[in-house]
């Protein structure tokens, strides 16, 4: 299966996803279907983007490889080991963030971690406190008060401040 079905059959998937979880929403109680109404109705308008973008990145490179004579197919040989510590890299920085969740609760760990992430990229620093800052007040703003879906604390913070 070539790159380009994979991609739109993984863009349909999602589309179907995010559609029914919009319909299934909307026979919700109100507040319990704040949520998936919430996130379903981000996600279809930037499922279909990236839906119609794939099409059209497909149609240019048809045309590219009409004009072309050479190969464009990228064999197994030439995927580099920088690839595998990319994937390493995003594999250790998911694992110490469901850590940090875990350990220091959501409204600490993730904007720390968000944090962090930008300083070890070389970010700003004033840039990264803040995003770091609005990662925060969009999960206390948006998640803990105005869909009041309680964050769970971590478990050092219960251990040191209570439950």
């Amino acid at each position: 299966m070539s790159l380009t079905v994979s991609r739109t059959l993984l863009g349909l998937s999602l589309l179907a996803l995010f559609t029914y979880t919009l319909l299934t929403g909307l026979d919700m109680p109100f507040r319990a279907s704040m949520l998936p109404v919430l996130a379903s109705s981000l996600a279809l308008p930037l499922t279909l983007l990236a839906l119609y973008v794939e099409y059209k990145k497909g149609n240019e490179k048809k045309s590219q490889a009409e004009e072309s004579s050479g190969d464009l197919a990228v064999s197994e040989s030439e995927v580099s080991a920088d690839a595998f510590r990319r994937v390493r890299y995003f594999f250790v920085w998911f694992a110490c963030l469901i850590a940090s969740a875990h350990l220091l609760g959501f409204l600490i760990g993730l904007p720390l971690m968000v944090l962090i992430y930008l300083l070890a990229n070389r970010e700003p620093f004033k840039l990264s406190i803040f995003l770091s800052l609005m990662v925060l007040m969009i999960l206390y703003w948006g998640f803990q008060k105005g869909l009041v879906l309680p964050l769970p604390r971590g478990v050092l913070t219960v251990m040191l401040f209570g439950g």
